[in-house]
């Protein structure tokens, strides 16, 4: 029994391990559930499906009639008649034209891949913003923790500090007058002739004391404010605390909603339910470029989609202008007439003569002499195929252009995740020496507030641009066509 506790427990603790799905599985996850990708693959195999219709022979015609009164004729009288004929394009039209609808069916199948590379780089998309979103919240809730320790050492330090005057000040400051006044007196009757001299005494000395009182008391006042100036600056600092920690508590809220759109958008992809849960990476670190930038154009070239679209394009057009150019000659038909007759009775011999039915083979020509429609189906062909190419070079060079923006925004992510490295390390030393400070002056804490914004902010950039490197990248693969 005890033994399969243990085992209960600890498949229970692995279960979160067992059922989390990675990246790469929910890309196979989209692929075979995303509604709009599987109607591309169903529009391709519904192109595949035109191959043989377009490679088929028209379909032959037979014809029956009859007559109503039998036809008097030499062999008899003829009742009816039934005929069937096929028609046989010329020669090679056929396999143009199957050709054309197998290049058009590539087309379809280009747009199927064009697809499913934008639904992965869709899927990536949404995935890196639930992770930015997840990682942010993370940042936003230590920082919270820390704004709340800075708040609860401010608040120590304000119970902390004096709230009045003590009264063994007050006991030395009034203690001085006496002494003052005893020792005029004394020197006032120690002799009569200087009893003047004794008085100025006496008066000096109480003089002098009135500045003791005065300076015990100036002394007294200033403690006073001083305890007053540090017990309302501390006060001060609990509110800025607070100010900057209800912010972060409103951010982390609207965080927290930002991220149910995001994964009902990323199920919906996947074509799940929407509160499925996700599964999102622990720490995603700097990612390289796929290739060098002379391969990566290489690859666009020859495996991106849309520019194989269009060279199918092109070879549907050169196609299509070899069967314009078949349609306009002849096309051949053959057949076989089939004539019932009843025999019919000789006016003479009163005899019956003929009625043997005869079989008659046929032969058909067309004659295509209206030249226009296949000359301007032809000049059709060739201006489609002209546009083909142009629409091929215009998509590369936008492609070209694209390629050139991701790589902008890649090098600026790796600049600003090394510039901001240098930044975050900088202010998390400027921080400690802060509240060091802070610490043992009981002043600064503006300062520290500040330095931790800036650090806060410096982080969610390092978070943005890891974020942004990776769809950089993302989007280099889906130029390249490198996820087959």
């Amino acid at each position: 029994m005890k033994k399969l506790l243990i085992f209960t427990i600890m498949l229970l603790a692995l279960l979160p391990n067992i059922q989390a799905q990675t990246l790469e599985e929910y890309l196979v996850t989209a692929g075979e559930n995303n509604p709009l990708l599987k109607a591309r693959y169903a529009e391709y195999q519904a192109a595949l499906e035109r191959v043989p219709q377009a490679g088929a022979l028209p379909d032959p015609e037979a014809s029956f009639s009859f007559f109503l009164s039998p036809m008097a004729r030499f062999m008899g009288n003829q009742v009816g008649e039934a005929s069937i004929m096929q028609m046989f394009p010329w020669f090679g039209t056929l396999s143009a034209s199957k050709n054309e609808a197998n290049y058009m069916a590539q087309m379809r199948f280009a747009s199927f891949i064009e697809a499913k590379i934008n639904l992965y780089h869709d899927v990536r998309t949404t995935w890196l913003g639930l992770y930015q979103i997840d990682e942010e919240v993370q940042l936003l809730e230590r920082e919270l923790q820390i704004m709340k320790a800075l708040e609860r050492m401010a608040l120590a330090k304000y119970t902390a500090a004096p709230s009045g005057n003590s009264p063994g000040s007050t006991r030395r400051s009034t203690g001085t007058a006496p002494s003052g006044s005893m020792g005029g007196s004394t020197a006032g009757n120690s002799s009569s002739g200087m009893g003047g001299m004794g008085g100025m005494g006496g008066n000096t000395t109480s003089s002098g004391s009135t500045p003791s009182r005065a300076g015990s008391n100036a002394g007294m006042a200033g403690g006073g404010m001083s305890t007053m100036a540090s017990s309302g600056s501390s006060m001060v600092d609990i509110i800025l605390i607070r100010v900057q920690v209800k912010d972060l508590e409103n951010r982390l809220q609207l965080l927290r909603d930002s991220r149910r759109p995001q994964q009902i958008a990323f199920n919906n992809l996947l074509n799940r339910q929407p509160d499925q849960e996700i599964q999102i990476a622990d720490t995603l670190a700097s990612v390289a470029l796929p290739a060098t930038l002379a391969l990566i154009q290489d690859s666009i070239r020859q495996n991106h989609p849309m520019l194989q679209m269009y060279e199918w394009d092109e070879q549907a057009r050169e196609a299509q202008y070899r069967m314009a150019q078949l349609m306009g000659r002849p096309m051949f038909g053959v057949g076989l007439n089939y004539m019932v007759f009843r025999p019919r009775i000789d006016e003479m011999t009163q005899m019956p003569m003929g009625g043997e039915n005869m079989v008659m083979p046929m032969v058909t020509v067309t004659l295509p002499i209206y030249r226009k429609k296949y000359n301007a189906a032809k000049k059709q062909a060739r201006f489609e195929q002209e546009a083909a190419a142009y629409n091929k070079e215009a998509a590369e060079k936008q492609l070209l252009t694209e390629l050139e923006n991701l790589l902008y925004d890649y090098q600026r992510a790796s600049s600003t995740l090394q510039l901001l490295e240098e930044q975050v390390t900088l202010n998390e030393q400027a921080i400690r020496l802060l509240t060091t400070n802070y610490t043992v002056a009981g002043a600064g804490i503006e300062e520290i507030l500040r330095q931790r914004q800036a650090i806060l902010g410096y982080r969610q950039q390092q978070l943005q641009a890891i974020t942004d490197q990776h769809i950089t990248v993302s989007a280099i693969n889906r130029l390249m066509n490198s996820d087959n």
